[in-house]
Parts: C-alpha cells; sequence; structure tokens
C-alpha cells in the first residue's frame, strides 16, 4: 500500500488509514476546484442537497466510483464493490464501502468515509 503524509500531523501514515485519508480528500475535493489539478476531486458535491429517493443513492455511488477510477485521485489500489450510506442529514453523507485491495485481493470494510459540502 501506499505511504503519504497524515493531514493532521504531519507524520508518516501508511495502510488502511493513509488510504480512507486519500480516499476522503478525494470525495471532498470539488471536480475542478483545485488550480493546478482540475481533474483532481470527485462531482459529489453536485448532489448533497438533493431529495434522498433511490435515485440519490444511484447518483452518490456513481459519482463515488467516478472519483475512485479517476486516475488523477490516486485510488487505483482498491476496487470498490460495495457502498451503503449509513446517514445522511445537515449537508453531510457517511459511507460505508467495502473494497477489495488490488495488491493481494483482500477484501477490506471501511466505515465512517465522511462527505461534507
Amino acid at each position: 500500500m501506499k505511504t503519504g503524509t497524515q493531514a493532521d500531523t504531519g507524520k508518516t501514515v501508511s495502510g488502511i488509514p493513509y488510504l480512507q485519508q486519500r480516499i476522503q480528500d478525494a470525495l471532498n475535493t470539488p471536480l475542478g476546484s483545485l488550480v493546478g489539478h482540475r481533474e483532481y476531486g470527485s462531482r459529489i458535491y453536485e448532489v448533497i442537497d438533493r431529495n434522498i429517493d433511490p435515485g440519490f443513492y444511484m447518483q452518490v455511488y456513481i459519482r463515488l466510483a467516478e472519483a475512485l477510477n479517476n486516475p488523477i485521485n490516486g485510488l487505483d489500489d482498491v476496487k470498490l464493490k460495495e457502498m451503503q450510506l449509513t446517514r445522511v442529514e445537515n449537508h453531510q453523507i457517511d459511507i460505508t464501502c467495502r473494497f477489495i485491495l488490488l495488491e493481494n485481493g483482500e477484501p477490506i470494510t471501511m466505515e465512517g468515509i465522511i462527505i461534507e459540502q
């Protein structure tokens, strides 16, 4: 797995905690908002204020899959298998995802992926 810098402390971090940090950063960055990297981020912000109905869940899933499959986001070490929205309130979405680590085929479940807009 990849190694990087922890956003809060500046210390080196790797493994699942770093993967969760990278996913949250990509999902919480509106696509096109970074001047030097217009392709980085996601389009989840487009649906954050919509009514919650079956179409809402599909739109979130589509935008999550787009962000994970965007090579600019650097999330090429996982494959999304399943997503569940566990809470939607106050302009915040709490997502639980099941992934396959492409490095070794190991399934992982990541809870508490927070998207705030």
